[in-house]
């Protein structure tokens, strides 16, 4: 099993990242050469998530994903940093656009609004590659597929090229877990 487990939940974000990074730099400092992080996350900030994705594939380890519920949006750039990915059989994956909060009430010159549009489309087009160069899936699909919305169980993630096997055991349960709870 791996040198770190552990276990990340609710939302990708700040809180979630900033421990994500602290936890395996400190471990991997003490000579931890391997890990597991198990998912089930609603998704959360793209900029958090990319940056998940980008330190887990850099950390010169190998890294286990699973799925133990649901990866969803920013999620699944986390879930596919994984050299081996993993869900459960009841797991699911959600594939879909970047999504854009405004604050509420407030007027937006059209400069803005064109700005922030070619912002939401490169943010888009970086996570669509992401998915795309780890899963084995065609850009172009990965694109439609964001565009329209889809829902994955286990077996189609598995087709797709997200999942790589189907498998209940998650952890090594001799080993210490690190659960990581995102707030924000």
């Amino acid at each position: 099993m791996a040198d770190i487990q552990i276990m990340l939940t609710g939302n990708v974000g700040q809180s979630m990242v900033t421990r994500l990074l602290a936890e395996t730099t400190e471990r991997v400092g003490r000579g931890a050469r391997s890990a597991l992080v198990a998912i089930s996350s609603p998704g959360g900030n793209v900029y958090w998530g990319v940056t998940a994705y980008n330190f887990l594939r850099g950390l010169g380890i190998e890294i286990s994903t699973h799925n133990v519920g649901q990866v969803d949006s920013i999620a699944g750039a986390l879930y596919v940093a994984g050299d081996r990915r993993f869900s459960v059989g009841q797991g699911r994956f959600l594939i879909h656009s970047i999504h854009w909060t405004f604050p509420a009430g407030q007027a937006i010159p059209e400069k803005q609004l064109r700005d922030t549009l070619t912002e939401v489309e490169k943010e888009r087009d970086n996570l669509a590659t992401i998915l795309a160069e780890r899963s084995g899936t065609s850009l172009d699909t990965v694109r439609a597929d964001m565009g329209q919305g889809r829902i994955l169980d286990s077996a189609e993630a598995l087709a797709y090229g997200l999942v790589q096997e189907i498998k209940e055991d998650v952890f090594d349960p001799g080993q210490e877990i690190v659960n990581i709870v995102g707030t924000d």
